[in-house]
């Protein structure tokens, strides 16, 4: 018991740690950080990491802010990548509602090199309207490792 105790308090200081630099180099320069930028219907934004989780999605640190764009029902969400997140392995999720409110997910994991940028379909149907996509991109090495976390809200 002691033993699971010491390793959960390793584990903590090791996320905290990462967090703190995390936090730290968004304060120093959020130009370090890597930015995606989104568009759609004419619009355009870009955005720095939303949030910082442990690479189990058991603890989340909001360290950024959740954008909004709107992505009208039938058009598409583009999504351009720095190289910092397309040369690595990076998920995205897009989330999608139905007409009850209920939403589900649509994961899908890209190979490093596999995509600088990628187009999000919205249906016209409202069975299934986009609400919101993340991405995830892992960093650090071992226990120190995470994930980077960017959110946009599109509707």
């Amino acid at each position: 018991m002691a033993a699971i105790s010491v390793l959960m308090v390793v584990a903590l200081v090791a996320y905290v740690s990462v967090l703190f630099v995390i936090i730290k180099n968004i304060n120093d320069d959020p130009d370090k950080l890597p930015v995606i930028t989104a568009y759609a219907h004419g619009k355009t934004i870009e955005t720095n990491p939303a949030g910082f989780c442990t690479i189990d999605l058991s603890q989340c640190a909001q360290v950024g802010d959740i954008y909004a764009l709107d992505v009208p029902a039938g058009y598409p969400l583009q999504l351009s990548l720095s190289t910092d997140v397309s040369d690595a392995q990076w998920a995205l999720l897009a989330v999608y509602e139905d007409a009850d409110g209920n939403q589900t997910g649509e994961p899908r994991v890209f190979e490093p090199g596999e995509a600088l940028a990628v187009t999000v379909e919205s249906s016209s149907d409202p069975v299934k309207q986009l609400v919101g996509v993340e991405i995830h991109l892992a960093v650090g090495e071992g226990s120190e490792q995470g994930l980077l976390i960017w959110s946009i809200k599109t509707a």
